[in-house]
């Protein structure tokens, strides 16, 4: 029984280390964190001195009438029955480059339409 366990342990040690060496052999003997180094993205062709900075995101929160949060939900939902999965920050975002594109007369006209909302959090009455 000991040495059926001990060529057993033997045998999956070597297949490891086969595992290993083709892994090694597949990426060129580097770190496999480091293994994109080097490689040049389609996009990045055109200007390869060009660096990519990586755009901040800003986490902030707004009141929203109930009204207006469950029009999120409907906006949601029309792009599920497209086959299309959106976050609440995706659909606000969406509607910030929609209004971007308004004329400024247009998006007068739009935000004089919202009703008013006191800002900040609710009391809280205990």
């Amino acid at each position: 029984m000991k040495s059926a366990l001990s060529a057993s342990i033997h045998a999956e040690d070597e297949a490891v280390k086969t595992r290993f060496e083709r892994a090694e052999a597949l990426l060129g003997g580097q770190n496999p964190l480091n293994r994109l180094e080097g490689v040049v993205l389609a996009e990045d062709q055109d200007s390869p001195s060009k660096e990519v900075k990586k755009e901040r995101v800003i986490r902030d929160s707004f009141t929203l009438p109930s009204d207006d949060y469950e029009l999120i939900a409907a906006l949601k939902k029309r792009c599920l029955l497209s086959a299309v999965n959106v976050t609440k920050s995706e659909v606000i975002r969406a509607g910030l480059h929609a209004l971007h594109q308004l004329s400024d007369n247009e998006l007068l006209s739009l935000i004089d339409s919202l009703a008013k909302v006191k800002t900040g959090r609710p009391s809280s009455s205990k």
